[in-house]
C-alpha cells in the first residue's frame, strides 16, 4: 500500500478530517522517525511515524502533553497516540502544526540570538519546576530508576554503537566510571521534567513567541543535565579554531545561564558542567561516524573535555 494513501487514511479516520495535501519532512538523520506535514481546510498538522516500537517509552508523549498543558506551557498538542495500529505497527502520533519557524532556519543577529536564548532561558525554567521523585526514562507517566548515576550505568550510551569506532571498550569502560564518581552529587539533586534535545531546530519562533517541540527524548533528569546538553550544542556549533565563534559561543552560553531562573542561581551548573559534556558527547558520538559532518571536531572537544575532567580528579 503506497504510504502517502495509508496515512491519509488513517489521518482522516482518526481526525475526521479531510486531507488536502501531505508532505514528507526533511530529515538530517537516516534512523529517526519519519515525519509529514498534513494540511486540511482550516489547520496542519504533524504526522509523526516511530520507527521503533518501544520508543519513545509507553505513554509518554500522552502524559508529556498533559504536564505542559497543566503548567501552562506552550506545546504542539497531542491529538492522537497510537501504538496498536496493525498497518503502523510501532506507533505513530498526530500533533498540532505550530506557526513560526525553527531557529536553525532563520538568520539571527548576534543581540537577536542573545534575546532568543533569554527566552529560552525562561521557557526552560519553567519546565523544569515539573518536578519528579525519580530518574531516567519515563514509562506510562513513571520515571523508571531510584538515582541519577544508576540510569548512567545502566544506560551508559544510548544508541547505534558506534562509539565502538571512536574507543575501545575498555576507554569506555574507565570513562564509565569516572563520570558516575563525578556525578554521584546529582543522585541528589531532585529531577524534573528534561526535553535533552534543546537546540535550534526543535526552537519555534513565531515573533515574540518561543516553543520547544519533539519531545521524544524527554527524560526525568536534575535540571541541570538538560542544561548541560544546551551548553555543549552551542559549543559544536562553533568552531574552536576561529577566535570570533567561541566569543560568540561564550554570549550566548552566558545570555542563557544569567537568565534562567533558579533557587540556587545555578551554583552547581559549572562543577558538573565537564563531566556532563563528555556523556552528552559520547552520546552524539554514539550516532555518528567518521563520514559525519563534524564528526572530527566533536570527537576532538568530548576529548579535550576528558581530558580537563581527568586532571580535576
Amino acid at each position: 500500500m503506497d504510504l502517502y494513501y495509508l496515512i491519509k487514511r488513517i489521518f482522516e479516520r482518526d481526525m475526521k478530517l479531510d486531507v488536502i495535501s501531505i508532505n514528507k519532512c526533511k530529515n538530517h538523520i537516516s534512523n529517526l522517525n519519519n515525519i509529514f506535514i498534513i494540511e486540511t481546510k482550516d489547520k496542519k498538522y504533524i504526522f509523526k511515524m516511530y520507527r521503533h516500537k518501544g520508543y519513545p517509552e509507553e505513554n509518554k508523549m500522552i502524559f508529556i502533553s498533559k504536564w505542559l498543558t497543566e503548567n501552562n506551557i506552550p506545546h504542539a498538542k497531542t491529538c492522537i497516540y497510537n501504538r496498536n495500529d496493525g498497518d503502523l505497527p510501532n506507533g505513530y502520533i498526530i500533533e498540532e502544526h505550530l506557526p513560526g519557524i525553527a531557529a536553525d532556519r532563520l538568520n539571527l543577529t548576534e543581540q537577536e540570538s542573545c534575546d532568543m536564548y533569554k527566552r529560552l532561558a525562561i521557557l526552560t525554567s519553567k519546565i523544569h519546576k515539573i518536578k519528579f521523585s525519580r530518574y531516567g526514562f519515563i514509562i506510562n507517566g513513571i520515571p523508571d530508576c531510584y538515582n541519577f548515576t544508576k540510569h548512567i550505568e545502566d544506560n551508559f550510551i544510548y544508541g547505534n554503537h558506534k562509539i565502538q569506532n571512536a574507543y575501545t571498550a575498555e576507554e569506555l569502560n574507565k570513562i564509565k566510571h569516572i563520570l558516575i564518581e563525578k556525578l554521584k552529587p546529582l543522585d541528589n539533586i531532585l529531577p524534573c521534567l528534561s526535553h535533552i534535545d534543546i537546540q535550534l531546530k526543535n526552537i519555534i519562533i513565531d515573533n515574540d513567541n518561543i516553543t520547544l517541540i519533539d519531545w521524544d527524548d524527554a527524560r526525568s533528569f536534575p535540571m541541570i543535565v538538560d542544561i548541560a546538553r544546551l551548553t555543549l550544542l552551542i559549543e559544536l556549533n562553533y568552531d574552536n579554531e576561529q577566535a570570533e565563534n567561541e566569543r560568540r559561543a561564550e554570549i550566548f552560553k552566558k545570555a542563557y545561564l544569567n537568565n534562567y531562573e533558579s533557587d540556587d542561581g545555578l551554583y552547581s551548573y559549572k562543577k558538573f558542567e565537564t563531566a556532563l559534556h563528555v556523556w552528552h558527547g559520547l552520546i552524539i558520538l554514539n550516532y555518528c561516524d567518521d563520514s559525519t559532518p563534524q564528526y572530527y571536531k566533536i570527537k576532538t572537544i568530548v576529548d579535550e573535555k576528558l581530558k580537563k575532567l581527568k586532571n580535576e580528579q
